[in-house]
């Protein structure tokens, strides 16, 4: 055979040979998830299920993907188990590997894992490559680094305006390091030349600001002026109202008339509500005139936060006037707020004048039949002593379980207010055993997870004085076993905290959580990556989008519970001023939900702006039917609380939503990929 013809069929059967590779063969380098994928919802369920073992196989997979999934599970695990398989990624050939492997990492904060993260960090980077990867790991160093490596992060230099994912990862270890409490004056130095520097990317200087407003022994006396400087200059909201929490670091009256001129001329009201909390650390005398006209604000959050600075700042002869602005035809969230006040600022032996207020208190819940209006007006009396046996008398035959649970909740905030021993002097002990009989009797009583819980609280809370009075926790016990795991695990752990401290034990013994429910993957044929819902409230319609790919089981529920009814009808029982908007209570209240509970999914998704959806929870993996709505960025929830989408139509609604609003309906939307 002629040699022309054997190279000819030598090159044909190559070929040949090349192309019958089998395709899981080939090299893979991108991260493409779909939630139809059996892989994907295998690894899932093992996220979900806790199962580690069966998840670190796939840490090593030959798709990227996986790898990437498996670093992810990791990330709301949190298992130390997998630290050294995660750091065999930080050198992934994929760079989405790499800073996923870095957040879960970050996400266990264990200290020993600094040293893999410095090591892996990438120095020599000049087409910025790998930045998304060096962003991630400078953002878990902040999560588990030491003092040394927060002032070395802050002092170094090299990195361009434009190296925006850099700066933001070094930015975002700051903060991580400042919640932690670890900071100098290096630090604060470049947090403040952040915040100057305008061309910087918004969300590095939202960063800055946040970091700066969250240091709570932080000294600013020597940039005070800067930074008053800066706020009056700032054309960015988000940032602006970071930078107004920072200025309570000081009470100098200059900051104090910069921040009372900017209150006049503010038009967004969030904002206005950050600079009255702003305004709490300064002179009550300056700030008076001003904060007492918003208590007439047309925004009622912005009220109810101008009422909330006469709790903490106001003065006792002053409540006669607060109470002719709270009876002035104000609405009755802004009412219930001044009525708070008024009985938080009168000292005991103001008798007479705490008897009127009470009095006005028990009419208002008299002529009311709306529970959660009823709740406001009972929380008033929090800091009335006097008041604890008309609340008693009034809750104990109520058949509405959030009235009774709102109205311990007050006795319990009664028990430790500071004038409890003054207003019943050396009978203090007696009246404290008549509510702790109260509280047993109803425990001894009730099924219920909020009067269970509340009232547990109560006996755990040292200031109260109840868990020393108590003898046998036998009636604990009991109760605990009323309650089902893991639908009322919360109060479940409220019971045994309350067990703890009434032997004198500083580690209660807590119950683990039962299995979380498995995730009905047979739903997604209903649904894909573009479904939205559609929340139509009293106060107009919003539209939200999901993240499916990135919490598909927090969203599953969310579609199941929506196309079930669940949420029509629901209150927004929690409206926190420029913070969050919470429901999904059936008892508009804190408590209630489904009886099953579904898996946190901390993935890298941030709060770093307002209209973000988020889980509520009382602690990892009790998550149920609850939700909320930021108002604005609140980075200190990020990698704690699932957030499963954001709002993209109709935030101006979410901002008007008031405590006592309601969702009228949900529209699941199925838009076609």
């Amino acid at each position: 055979m002629p040699k022309r013809i054997l190279i000819f069929i030598s090159i044909f059967i190559l070929a040949f040979c090349s192309a019958c590779v089998p395709e899981s063969k080939k090299i893979l380098t991108k991260v493409e998830i779909n939630v139809d994928d059996p892989v994907f919802q295998k690894i899932m369920n093992f996220e979900y299920s806790e199962r580690a073992d069966s998840l670190l196989p796939y840490l090593s997979h030959e798709d990227p993907t996986y790898r990437y999934l498996a670093s992810k599970s990791f990330a709301s695990l949190q298992d130390e188990a997998a630290l050294d398989s995660l750091y065999s990624l930080l050198d992934d050939p994929v760079i989405k590997v790499r800073a996923m492997a870095a957040y879960a990492i970050g996400q266990t904060g264990q200290k020993e894992s600094e040293e893999a993260l410095i090591r892996a960090f990438r120095q020599r980077d000049t087409m910025s490559v790998d930045n998304s990867a060096n962003g991630a790991i400078l953002e878990a160093i902040g999560k588990l680094g030491n003092d040394k490596l927060a002032a070395l992060l802050a002092t170094s230099r090299g990195y361009r305006d434009s190296d925006t994912l850099l700066l933001r990862g070094k930015m975002m270890s700051l903060y991580r390091f400042a919640l932690r409490g670890i900071h100098d004056e290096s630090v604060i130095n470049y947090l403040l030349e952040t915040l100057r520097n305008t061309r910087l990317d918004p969300i590095t200087r939202l960063y800055a600001a946040h970091s700066m407003a969250r240091i709570a022994d932080l000294d600013i006396d020597k940039i005070k002026f800067q930074l008053a400087e800066a706020l009056t200059e700032e054309n960015n909201k988000d940032v602006k109202m970071a930078l107004a929490l920072v200025l309570r670091h000081t009470d100098n009256e200059e900051i104090q008339q910069t921040l009372l001129d900017e209150l006049k001329n503010e038009t967004d009201s969030r904002v206005k509500i950050n600079i009255i909390k702003a305004l709490a650390s300064y002179s009550y005398i300056e700030s008076a005139e001003l904060i007492t006209q918003l208590l007439k604000d047309e925004d009622i959050n912005v009220a109810r936060q101008a009422a909330m600075f006469l709790y903490s700042n106001g003065i006792k002869e002053d409540v006669s006037y607060y109470r002719q602005i709270g009876r002035d035809g104000v609405p009755w969230q802004v009412q219930a707020e001044i009525l708070k006040a008024t009985t938080k600022l009168l000292p005991y032996y103001y008798s007479n004048t705490l008897n009127s207020v009470r009095w006005e208190v028990q009419q208002l819940i008299k002529e009311e039949t709306d529970p959660l209006i009823i709740i406001n007006y009972l929380k008033a009396l929090s800091h009335d002593p006097a008041a604890y046996e008309w609340i008693i008398s009034y809750i104990k035959d109520l058949e509405d379980e959030s009235i009774k649970t709102a109205g311990i909740e007050v006795l319990g905030n009664i028990l430790s207010d500071e004038n409890f021993n003054g207003t019943f002097q050396s009978y203090s002990n007696y009246h404290r055993g008549k509510i702790l009989d109260f509280l047993k009797s109803e425990m001894e009583a009730s099924s219920d997870q909020g009067i269970l819980g509340m009232s547990a609280e109560i006996i755990a809370t040292r200031s109260s004085y109840l868990s020393e009075m108590i003898d046998s926790t036998e009636f604990l016990f009991d109760a605990r076993s009323r309650l089902d795991n893991p639908g009322n695990i919360e109060s479940i752990h409220a019971i045994e905290r309350a067990i703890a401290a009434v032997r004198g034990v500083n580690n209660p013994d807590y119950t683990d959580i039962a299995q979380s429910r498995t995730v009905d993957w047979e739903l997604l044929n209903g649904y894909n990556t573009n479904t939205k819902v559609i929340i139509k409230t009293n106060r107009g319609a919003c539209t939200i989008d999901l993240y499916m790919a990135d919490c598909p089981g927090t969203v599953l529920n969310f579609l199941e519970l929506s196309a079930s009814n669940y949420y029509d009808g629901k209150r927004f029982h929690r409206v926190v001023p420029n913070f969050v908007i919470q429901t999904g209570s059936p008892r508009a209240d804190n408590y209630g939900g489904t009886d099953y509970v579904i898996n946190s999914e901390l993935g890298p998704k941030y709060y770093d702006g307002a209209a973000y959806i988020g889980m509520a929870s009382a602690g990892k993996n009790t998550e149920s039917a609850q939700w909320f709505i930021t108002h604005s960025p609140t980075p200190h929830l990020d990698g704690k609380y699932t957030i499963f989408g954001k709002v993209i139509e109709g935030v101006d609604v979410i901002q008007s939503i008031y405590p006592g609003d309601t969702i009228e309906d949900v529209i699941i939307s199925n838009l076609q990929n």
